[in-house]
């Protein structure tokens, strides 16, 4: 039975009114409106879209078609359902210093405080709410709170997947080195770190060895394809301090084996501004024009940018203490809390799908006291979920990645 545990669980002095947790970024893509939200996707739905050329003809008095034929194409929204569940036993309460808040009653001792209680039915909403956020950009692989059977690929690796979409790479000497080991410690060998410094997200792949991340237990996930702040220790070394995907638990990241070669890709106040301007001349006119056009990148490129832009500024005013607009020549930049480190897309929102049964549904917990009805007693929460995302147009995205 899943109880309440304490640590230095002390009783000294007077206990301090309220409850505190870690911080946690929100989720907001729906919010800003950087996807075309679909309610009420009980199966599967069908988007459709038609389109034919126009061509100019030399003038007929008996009419001559075009010669051209109208194609239709339709792509699916494939709802996934899951659900969170949680029952709780609070009777420990009574050990603790929240004893003080229980009612009169040793039959209280279950029942819990009511601050306690809505401070958790709130926490538990924000991490349902963040968990979706990450699943429905990132996919089951990279949201560790999704442990459901069914398949759900996530925009980003749906759009790195599919074919027609412009897909634009870091390898360029000043977005990437090579990497000539890294130890158990995690503890990297590059041939300079002069480019880098302390709480840069570089982005690790074509791993050759055995390291792992057990950031999480257990025998850890590949290094490959994982992200992390880094800690410049020497002129050539430098030290993966946590993975980027741990950014709302703070887990120190720890490894195990190690590696023999690699390569580092990074997007840092020394190469953003190079970057951007790269992917600006990239970018299709006729879709950097539409109003609901986007860049989005992670938050650790928008601090880079905000840094360059600072450091640019030569001899303006305030040019560290100011805020810094997040544009790049009248393209929105939109920071994504929940992302892909040293990734870039640019898109429509109307191109973006998010199909739902009912949106509210990642707001909605439902809590039960089981006491009146089976006489055990503890509390059980449950939400329940459909979600499917994909997109349209894959000619019309652009997307740059390690």
């Amino acid at each position: 039975m899943a109880q309440f545990t304490f640590t230095n669980n002390t009783y000294a002095g007077e206990a301090l009114a309220g409850f505190m947790a870690s911080t946690l970024l929100e989720a907001d893509s729906v919010k800003r409106g950087l996807l075309t939200v679909i309610n009420d996707v009980k199966s599967r739905k069908v988007i459709l879209d038609v389109d034919d050329d126009v061509v100019f003809q030399n003038p007929s008095g008996i009419f001559a078609d075009q010669g051209t034929t109208t194609t239709q194409t339709e792509s699916y929204l494939d709802p996934v359902v899951y659900e969170f569940m949680k029952q709780e036993q609070w009777d420990k309460l009574a050990q603790s210093w929240e004893a003080q808040s229980l009612k009169p009653g040793a039959f209280m001792d279950y029942e819990g405080t009511v601050d306690l209680s809505d401070f958790m039915v709130q926490r538990y909403l924000t991490k349902i709410q963040i968990a979706n956020e990450r699943l429905y950009w990132l996919g089951k692989g990279a949201t560790k709170e999704a442990t459901f059977t069914a398949d759900f690929n996530g925009l980003l690796p749906t759009i790195s997947a599919a074919s027609g979409v412009y897909k634009v790479g870091l390898g360029k000497p000043a977005t990437s080195m090579a990497a000539t080991a890294i130890n158990a410690s995690g503890v990297v060998t590059v041939s300079s770190t002069v480019t880098l410094t302390d709480g840069d997200v570089v982005t690790i792949t074509a791993v050759t060895g055995s390291s792992k991340d057990t950031t999480n237990g257990g025998s850890g996930i590949d290094v490959q394809g994982q992200s992390y702040f880094v800690q410049v220790l020497s002129a050539t070394t430098f030290k993966l301090v946590r993975n980027y995907n741990e950014i709302n638990t703070r887990k120190p990241a720890t490894f195990s084996g190690s590696s023999s070669a690699a390569t580092v890709s990074y997007i840092n106040a020394s190469n953003v501004l190079d970057v951007l301007t790269g992917v600006y001349a990239q970018l299709d006119p006729a879709d950097r024009s539409q109003e609901d056009f986007n860049l989005q990148i992670p938050f650790h490129v928008g601090y880079a940018y905000a840094q360059a832009q600072a450091n640019k500024a030569v001899n303006v005013l305030n040019a560290f203490t100011d805020s810094k607009k997040m544009d790049y020549l009248g393209v929105p930049l939109q920071l994504m809390n929940h992302w892909q480190a040293n990734t870039i897309l640019g898109a429509r929102s109307s191109n973006l799908f998010l199909g739902v049964d009912l949106l509210g549904d990642t707001s909605e917990l439902s809590t039960v006291y089981m006491k009146p009805y089976t006489n055990d007693n503890v509390v059980r929460m449950k939400a329940r979920m459909k979600a499917a995302v994909n997109f349209k147009f894959a000619n019309e995205l652009f997307y740059l990645s390690a």
